[in-house]
């Protein structure tokens, strides 16, 4: 099996030698080709085979004046190239919504593929070889047929059936409007020329930037909530990412791993296929006028930083912004309707699903202490039998500007202890998980300790635990109980 390199229109294609294609011809149907062959081989002399390749089309870009493109069970759509060399969608009736320009990626292999029709093969050169018999050749009623039109008046008609051996990846039957001959097209350019109308359409990109969330809401189709998260503080704090708090249907404090997962997914959120403009009919198609879920993604203003291919740190500010996702019906197994703005596209069900399918339950912290040893400030243990204790967390900066260092030291109700042994205790502290969850409104007792931990950036989070029954405590995070922890299931500060 060889490769052969296309002149101008470069996609890699594997192309195996004739005698295999004409095998898989006789093999699978194409029997008009073969009988010729055979036919050809009594009458003359054994002799090697040349394979016979060329152009239909071989012009500049520039030249290009259209392209239609009619497929097999799919709608036809003409692309008429502009001045300033993108291809803009011609409305095939008034009743169609005004045109627009095909996205440019898709553009330029559309008219790279036009403009260099290439073939790989001649099977013959005779239309009364193949015509009597076009339907076996998928000719009847063509997989595509392309009319390629040139700014010199010229046009060119193409019509391609079904492929040489029945594969994907191999040659399909290809003849042209006024040429007797039958040919042999690579499979790339097939699959160029075969692209649907709805791809066409540039997919708007959604503008959701992870680092600048500070609320994810989650309606119903009448508008009220379902489940909401907030971000409690600003989005600039060192510990922003551990303050995100449950809203609804409750409120409590959210896991950090829980979040990070919701803030990436939106972060990573891409529209698939564009439908169409949100007009009265297609919504109703779509099943948007009735949707299953609204998610509303707020952003607050801010800044972000890259890095750039020359290795620069491009840091961009943002204004604050909403952007708002509308879930209809399902297309298919794989992907759903959504609005965004004023047109509907596809979105993956995969990703809709990490918005509308999680339990809000399954994204509250289970963890006691949810600030990270790098975030904390201080904490104060209040017993109801004892005197209260409070750890401060002191950061000293290094003078040394060029291996620039922080020394840490700790206060235990003002004097230094091994910052060393609080660190160490402190991790400890932060695998503490709750036990079990409480019955609904569970009203919590006295509190007979309490925990008040601060944040570098200034924020407070409390943790009261009180008697719930013989063996374990009840556990009141920042005003909210839910959850139950053996007694004793708190380790110790030094």
């Amino acid at each position: 099996m060889q490769k052969v390199e296309r002149k101008k229109h470069e996609h890699s294609r594997r192309k195996p030698l004739v005698w295999l294609l004409l095998c898989a011809v006789l093999l699978t149907g194409g029997v008009t080709a073969g009988i010729i062959l055979k036919n050809r081989a009594k009458e003359e002399p054994a002799r090697a085979y040349q394979r016979v390749t060329g152009a239909i089309t071989q012009r500049s870009v520039e030249e290009l004046e259209s392209i239609t493109v009619m497929q097999r069970g799919k709608d036809a759509w003409t692309a008429v190239r502009e001045e300033d060399g993108s291809l803009r969608l011609k409305p095939e009736n008034e009743e169609e919504p005004n045109s627009w320009v095909v996205d440019p990626s898709i553009a330029g292999m559309l008219a790279d593929a036009a403009v260099n029709l290439t073939y790989e093969d001649v099977f013959t050169e005779n239309r009364e070889d193949w015509e009597p018999e076009k339907a076996d050749f998928g000719l009847e009623n063509p997989r595509v047929t392309a009319v390629i039109r040139f700014t010199d008046g010229t046009e060119v008609t193409i019509h391609i059936g079904d492929s040489a051996d029945g594969g994907e990846n191999a040659y399909y039957y290809m003849t042209a409007d006024g040429d007797s001959r039958l040919y042999a097209v690579a499979a790339g350019t097939v699959q160029d020329l075969c692209t649907e109308k709805e791809l066409l359409h540039p997919v708007r990109q959604l503008e959701i930037r992870g680092a600048l969330l500070d609320r994810i809401t989650v309606e119903n189709g009448d508008g009220t909530i379902r489940k909401e998260w907030a971000l409690e503080g600003r989005v600039s704090d060192q510990d922003a990412a551990e303050n995100w708090l449950l809203t609804v249907p409750y409120i409590y404090p959210a896991d950090y791993d829980a979040m990070k997962n919701l803030r990436d997914t939106a972060d990573n959120l891409c529209l698939g296929v564009y439908v169409g403009n949100a007009e009265e009919e297609a919504l109703e198609k779509c099943g948007l006028k009735d949707p299953t879920a609204v998610i509303v993604f707020h952003m607050a203003a801010g800044s972000t930083g890259t890095v750039s291919d020359a290795g620069v740190y491009d840091v961009q500010e943002w204004e604050e912004r909403t952007e708002t996702i509308t879930v209809g019906a399902a297309k298919s197994e794989m992907v759903a309707y959504v609005r965004c703005g004023d047109e509907i596209y596809t979105l993956n069900h995969f990703s809709l699903n990490t918005f509308t399918e999680t339990n809000p339950q399954a994204t509250v912290a289970r963890y006691i202490a949810v600030t990270p040893l790098n975030s904390l400030a201080g904490v104060m243990v209040e017993k109801k039998d004892g005197d209260p204790v409070q750890y401060i967390l002191e950061r000293i900066d290094s003078a040394d500007t060029e291996n620039p260092e922080t020394e840490y030291r700790c206060l235990r109700n003002g004097e230094e202890i091994a910052y060393d042994v609080f660190s160490a205790a402190w991790e400890r502290l932060l695998t503490v998980t709750v036990s079990g969850r409480l019955p609904e409104n569970y009203q919590p007792k006295e509190a007979h300790t309490t925990y008040t931990f601060r944040s570098v950036s200034g924020g407070t989070h409390t943790v009261s635990l009180s008697d719930y029954d013989g063996m374990h405590d009840a556990v009141t995070m920042d005003g909210h109980t839910l959850f139950y922890l053996i007694k004793g299931g708190m380790t110790e500060l030094p």
